[in-house]
């Protein structure tokens, strides 16, 4: 199971095997490292265990998934599947389990909680956990409970269930587009979106590449995974084909009555294609990865199962396809529970080709007129994919996105191209709210006069706007009002659920989040008697009257950014912010606009979903394409790629993809050299009063001035380099940047450049022709170049008081890291009682031909659990000489 790990700048992991399951291996693998709490807890909530790591929290998930059987489904669907499905699998658990093993569960909330190994089945919970609530059945208990409830005198049933409609308002569901070829400026399509699911950190995708150098099949193909689950089943390029995909808002799981006249409103079980039919469709994630055209992609979501989802696919040779995938019953349109499950599955159309533009937004499936019919702007390409309705599945969120992403494309002066995209990915316009402002036409207060002007000029839901922040607080105020209305009041009645279940259930029976949902068609419901128009003054009113207001929205008033702030979900609930470590950055948008940020109207203005990756897949030339998610690519915090890329996300604006290997930095998978770009920080540590101490990768061309004026010092004779010119040094040190074995680092302390730091794997260098290497060894030199700060913060004599302890704990900062060696030259006494003054133990001397000929070192050891134990405090001799050499 031999794999090769590089990242890029962004510490994108970019793993490469001569075989499929060598490569799933290294993907597993590093997906453990980047996730390890992440897949270790969606795990545990696949094997009804969810508990052991989140207490009383996590009980109640641990019924609802014993009740459902997700761990026996995922072990059936196992055992359904072909050899090379199996093989694949197991190669991704036993690489995750190895993973975790190598430092990945080293957080503290799996503190004493045993690390079992991953089953090969263990993939198929993971993405069924994902995707078990991923469908329409909380909506369905909802409406049961309308139906229950809500009686209106002369008003048939299925018009009062038409209040809570999923297209009733509010959706913040995924937007996917594709581009035709002919109104690109390459003459190649371009297939981009955004899903948009519940926020969490680490985001639920992980951007990854995979590249198998099996002669016999090989592929390349980047795009976003899910943590714990091989592959890339929804979003991918694969250099001559790409695809995206958008949930089709199919009622594919049903809930099913129980039957007995003694069941109660929770006498009900739910029947799920993956589950009837023990088939997740792993063998369509693994096929995906094998596509080279769109009609492979095609062939592979042909044995898709769940979720079903609306599919663009689009290759370099032109063709662009748009298809739909997935197990839907053959009733497709029950908004409440069934007496029985369907009898079969629909027979879905077949996928249409794409000959001008393509948008998928969960909205119900028209095909679109031409632009010059239908008043909307712009002449350009527009959305005529032919019978379009067969593709409508029963429900459906508001339209507003999709129609909106088809103004955009339509009003485009100049031809589609990766760049260009970025104005849709961020398109803050929510043709929503002139629909909800419009019930304040009347209305001649200030406030209403500028929610009027604003909705005039466009009605953008900025992150600095107050206007747009005043229209958010009025829409949750009306949302409260109405759900406090005495016509609704039926809809507090109890929901009969049974009450341990409350947390999986989540707000679906909440009142305001219901009410905030179906906001537009309540208030156009004339047969409930509701004076919307005296509800809306009346909302607007107590939002003025609340002080933040002026009629000409001053800075006093918040802005929707200073109110609209992610707010993430942890792996683990638990006290604190899970956001508290990420750089903050204040969000534009709402749920109803393109750059969806989405919110609960009613409960909360803080963003709880929203768009958890963008893409942009270019079919003329990979290189071209763009991606980006919210935080960063690493789930550890602390990590530089923690949240690195979340300023880019929230401003709505992605990065290059980068699929040139040279410009990818080999990683080292024995974990123990941090790795990074030039100048990158890759390690600190805040002493307090002492100051700050960070870690850089070595800039050879940026820091060559620098390291020749130190070398050239008297006291620098044993370092050998004394002789160099400054050319000569940078060269050197490029040399070393080349060598994934051996790294250089720049300590700097309160930003000051003071010590210059080699690692190396001594497996791979000539020292391991002296001693006994040992698994876990680490190799090291250190050189202090300057005194830095140490005056400033108390310590004239002695840096190393501060230095010393600075460089255990980054040295032993990679997990596989089990114990450090030196060895100075045997001549060198100041360093060799320096290395005794930090703990380490002395050992042999030897000899050995190093690359500057023959050397005579002493050797120097400290252990992991001899550092960690407190050995080696300040870095002096034993007898307080200074070793400053």
């Amino acid at each position: 199971m031999e794999f090769d790990l590089f990242r890029d700048d962004l510490g994108i992991p970019h793993v490469r095997a001569a075989s499929e399951t060598a490569l799933a291996y290294g993907q597993g693998w590093v997906t453990a490292q980047d996730r390890g709490l992440q897949v270790e807890a969606d795990r545990m909530r696949a094997e009804e265990r969810y508990a052991e790591i989140a207490g009383a929290a996590g009980d109640a998930w641990d019924r609802f998934a014993a009740r459902e059987r997700l761990a026996a489904t995922a072990r059936e669907i196992y055992d359904a599947l072909d050899r090379p499905e199996q093989e694949w699998l197991t190669a991704y658990a036993d690489g995750v389990s190895a993973g975790l093993l190598a430092g990945g569960r080293d957080v503290p909330e799996l503190v004493g909680v045993p690390h079992e190994p991953w089953q090969p089945w263990t993939p198929i919970g993971v993405f069924l956990t994902a995707h078990v609530l991923f469908n329409g059945f909380p909506s369905i208990l909802w409406r049961e409970h309308v139906a229950r409830h809500l009686h209106v005198p002369g008003v048939p049933l299925e018009q009062v269930l038409g209040l809570f409609a999923a297209d009733a308002g509010p959706s913040s569901g995924s937007n996917a587009w594709a581009v035709h070829g002919s109104n690109t400026s390459s003459g190649s399509p371009l297939v981009a979106g955004d899903p948009h699911r519940t926020l969490e950190l680490p985001g639920p995708y992980q951007q990854v590449r995979l590249a198998c150098t099996d002669p016999a099949a090989p592929y390349d193909v980047l795009g976003f995974a899910f943590p714990g689950v091989p592959g890339i089943p929804h979003f991918g390029h694969a250099g001559t084909v790409a695809w995206g995909i958008t949930n089709a808002i199919a009622h594919h799981v049903e809930v099913v009555a129980d039957g007995a006249d003694s069941a109660g409103a929770d006498g009900w079980h739910l029947h799920w294609p993956a589950r009837e039919l023990a088939d997740a469709g792993v063998a369509s994630w693994r096929a995906l990865l094998h596509a080279r055209t769109a009609h492979d992609v095609a062939e592979a979501f042909s044995g898709w199962v769940d979720p079903v989802n609306r599919v663009l696919a689009a290759d370099s040779t032109g063709e662009v396809l748009s298809m739909t995938a997935g197990k839907v019953p053959a009733a497709a349109d029950r908004a409440l529970s069934a007496a029985k499950p369907a009898d079969g599955y629909v027979e879905l159309p077949a996928p249409v080709a794409v000959t001008q533009v393509a948008v998928d937004a969960n909205e119900r499936p028209v095909t679109q007129p031409p632009a010059e019919l239908d008043g909307r702007p712009g002449l350009g390409p527009r959305d005529v994919r032919p019978g379009r309705e067969a593709h409508d599945l029963g429900w459906s969120y508001a339209p507003h996105r999709a129609e909106r992403i088809r103004q955009l494309l339509a009003a485009a002066t100049v031809p589609e191209s990766p760049a260009t995209q970025a104005r849709i990915h961020g398109d803050t316009r929510d043709l929503g709210a002139p629909g909800l402002v419009a019930h304040l036409a009347d209305d001649a207060s200030p406030a209403a006069v500028r929610m009027r002007a604003w909705v005039a000029d466009g009605a953008h839901v900025d992150a600095g706007s107050t206007d747009a922040a005043l229209y958010m607080r009025w829409r949750d105020t009306l949302t409260h009002r109405l759900a406090r209305h005495p016509v609704l009041a039926p809809l507090h009645e109890p929901h009969g659920q049974d009450p341990s279940f409350a947390p999986v259930l989540g707000g679906v029976f909440d009142v305001p989040t219901a009410v905030g949902a179906g906001l537009a068609n309540i208030l156009g419901a004339d047969w409930l008697r509701i004076d919307s128009a005296a509800e809306a003054r009346a909302a607007l009113a107590e939002v003025a009257a609340e002080g933040a207001f002026s009629a000409v929205g001053q800075t006093s008033e918040p802005t929707w950014g200073e109110l609209h702030v992610p707010a993430p979900l942890h792996p683990v609930p638990g006290p604190g912010d899970p956001a508290a470590g990420v750089t903050p950055a204040p969000v534009s948008g709402n749920n109803d606009t393109v750059r969806c940020t989405g919110g609960s109207p009613g409960v909360a203005a803080t963003a709880y979903r929203g768009s958890v990756a963008r893409y942009v897949w270019d079919l003329a030339d990979r290189a071209n394409s763009r991606w980006g998610v919210p935080f960063g690519a690493d789930g550890r915090p602390g990590s530089p790629h923690f949240d690195d890329q979340h300023a880019t996300w929230a401003d709505a604006v992605t990065s290059p993809v980068v699929t040139d290997w040279d410009r990818l930095h080999p990683a080292d998978t024995t974990l123990r050299l941090l790795n990074g770009p030039r100048g990158a920080e890759v390690w600190r540590r805040d002493f307090g009063a002492a100051g700050l101490v960070t870690v850089h990768m070595l800039d050879p061309e940026a820091d060559a001035d620098m390291l020749h004026g130190w070398f050239t010092q008297p006291r620098a004779g044993f370092w050998g380099m004394g002789d160099h010119t400054r050319d000569e040094v940078r060269d050197t040190y490029a040399f070393v940047e080349s060598l994934p074995t051996h790294h250089a680092y720049l300590v700097r302390w309160d930003g000051e450049p003071v010590v210059l730091l080699q690692a190396y794997l001594p497996e791979y260098d000539p020292i391991a022709t002296a001693y006994d290497v040992q698994p876990g060894d680490l190799g090291m030199h250190f050189f202090l170049g300057s005194r830095g700060p140490d005056a400033r913060h108390g310590r004239p004599d002695n840096p190393w008081t501060v230095l010393g302890p600075a460089l255990h704990e980054f040295l032993f900062a990679g997990p596989g890291t089990r114990r450090l060696v030196g060895e100075p030259d045997a001549n060198n006494e100041k360093a060799f009682r320096r290395m005794i003054a930090m703990g380490f133990t002395a050992g042999e001397r030897v000899s050995y031909e190093s690359p500057q000929g023959p050397k005579v070192a002493r050797m120097a050891y400290l252990r992991r659990e001899d550092a960690a134990g407190g050995a080696g405090g300040p870095l002096t001799s034993p007898n307080g000489e200074r070793t400053d050499h």
